[in-house]
């Protein structure tokens, strides 16, 4: 593109100057088949199907097992490798309910565990809100890590900086609750909250529940925004969480000085509001406060519909808003993966004109050649200023988040096309990882499946600091572990050994 200035083998956009490139080796060739079940007894702590869930929730990732940084001096680090294998409150829970149906007991684990972590209290250095969910679990008195987050950023144990991660709590709780009548009784087991006080879950649910509508309830247009209330706290607190994510059309960056709403997390707001009415009404018998739920969801819905949708190039869901300096709204019109969540909602559901357009519009988008490639769905289309190939969430394809979108495609069947889309990108993602011979976090989101084997440093004048643009995915990412396991089970291919229901 014209406004592009290059370096030999390395993009940079206007505003840019290029630190450092560091080339590593190829990772580690698989000393066997690769097994999504046998990487799930290693994120689990388990040996056998049994055992999946006894142990507590997934850590997020883990390095290959054959993986000997010391073997070679180009090899990651592991300050690179290594770096999640810990709990984090959002991956914890999309690895749990995606693996519900097969390993209800990794559900329930990891909901027992995050309730009795769930915020009390108002504590600014950790972000922490009476019924938010803890974004990551770290001990600061023997991890390294943790130290030098909170020396570098000020954070403090255990960080609630994110979102989403409460929705996505009551999303699973729901689903496991769903599962048949006798796990509603989980609303009534015992736990003890942070400050030991003996609770149920469903008191975490109602935390849970008063944490969004509070937050609905104090934003001027009723949606969930982020952001952080401290310095060095995560910028956006999302799954696309790199600074340089949320950004518009002319790869202006979002403004974070004010909130900035993304469209993923609406529809996932709106889904809960609406779950955890379900439950309110059918369990806990709290009839009028389920009928409110209700009608907050739909008054969600028709926020969504109106603020997060352009009619541009034939009509799709924009990455989401930010404010400008007198407060109002502004659309991150880009288009991204994100859109493809909102199939993955009951909000178009039905038959009506208006669904239905929007439903084909995003079908013929995230079908077009800008953001469908080999891999699957990549994060932002090619066409986009801010794209790059090997970006961490600006080009690239996350194999859960190309699962999500065909789990959505799934939703709307009576059309033929759906079926085939949701089809055609389980047989993507299946190919990555047979290709790559593991689970990598991502891939590039280039003509052929491959991963980054290189860590890219710019200056970023837009951001006023270092980003890095490119790196190597981590080797094992339970969020591609959980979408490769739910996709064979699909299929109905006999590698995850499900657990009795």
């Amino acid at each position: 593109m014209e406004n592009r200035k290059y370096h030999p083998n390395v993009q940079l956009l206007p505003g840019e100057e290029l630190l450092d490139v560091k080339e590593f080796a190829p990772p580690p060739k698989p000393e066997r088949p690769p097994s999504s079940l046998r990487e799930l007894f290693r994120l689990t702590a388990a040996t056998k199907p049994s055992e999946i869930g006894l142990f507590g929730p997934s850590v997020a990732a883990l390095p290959a097992s054959n993986y000997e940084p010391e073997v070679s001096e180009n090899m990651d680090t592991p300050e690179h490798q290594g770096l999640f294998d810990v709990v984090f409150g959002r991956d914890s829970l999309r690895v749990a309910k995606d693996l519900v149906h097969a390993y209800p007991r990794l559900a329930a684990t990891t909901l027992h565990k995050l309730a009795e972590l769930q915020g009390l209290h108002e504590n600014t250095s950790r972000e922490e809100e009476p019924g938010r969910i803890v974004h990551e679990v770290r001990d600061p008195n023997h991890d390294p890590i943790a130290q030098k987050l909170t020396e570098e950023r000020g954070w403090g144990w255990p960080y609630y900086g994110s979102v989403d991660a409460t929705p996505e709590f009551v999303r699973t709780l729901a689903a496991y609750c769903h599962l048949n009548q006798e796990n509603n009784a989980f609303l009534f087991h015992h736990y003890k909250d942070r400050d030991g006080k003996d609770r149920i879950i469903a008191d975490s649910l109602t935390f849970a529940v008063d944490w969004i509508t509070n937050r609905l309830d104090s934003n001027p247009e009723g949606l969930l925004e982020f952001k952080s209330v401290i310095p060095g706290g995560i910028e956006n607190q999302v799954w696309k969480d790199s600074p340089d994510a949320y950004h518009h059309a002319d790869g202006t960056i979002a403004n974070h000085d004010d909130g900035i709403a993304s469209i993923e997390v609406q529809t996932v707001t709106y889904d809960a509001l609406l779950d955890a009415a379900r439950l309110y009404e059918t369990v806990l018998n709290r009839k009028e406060e389920a009928e409110a739920l209700k009608e907050r969801a739909h008054q969600l819905g028709l926020t969504i519909l109106d603020k997060f949708w352009t009619d541009d190039q034939g009509g799709y869901f924009v990455l989401g808003t930010d404010r400008d300096q007198h407060g109002n709204l502004r659309q991150l019109k880009v288009k991204t993966s994100n859109m493809g969540h909102v199939l993955n909602s009951r909000l178009l559901d039905g038959p009506d004109e208006r669904r239905t357009h929007m439903r084909l519009a995003l079908l013929r988008r995230l079908t077009s050649p800008e953001l469908l490639t080999v891999a699957g769905i990549r994060t932002l289309a090619s066409d986009e200023v801010r794209y790059r190939e090997g970006a961490y969430h600006n080009g690239s394809v996350w194999i859960w988040d190309t699962h999500h979108i065909a789990q959505g495609a799934r939703r709307h069947i009576s059309n033929p096309a759906f079926l085939a889309f949701a089809n055609d990108l389980d047989g993507r993602i299946l190919n990555v990882v047979n290709t790559i011979g593991g689970f990598p976090e991502y891939a590039r989101g280039g003509n052929q499946v491959a991963v980054n084997q290189r860590t890219v440093d710019v200056f970023d004048k837009t951001l006023g600091k270092v980003n890095r643009i490119e790196q190597p995915p981590q080797q094992v990412q339970a969020w591609t572990v959980a979408a490769i396991l739910a996709t064979k089970r699909r299929r109905g291919e006999r590698t995850y050994h499900s657990q009795h229901v």
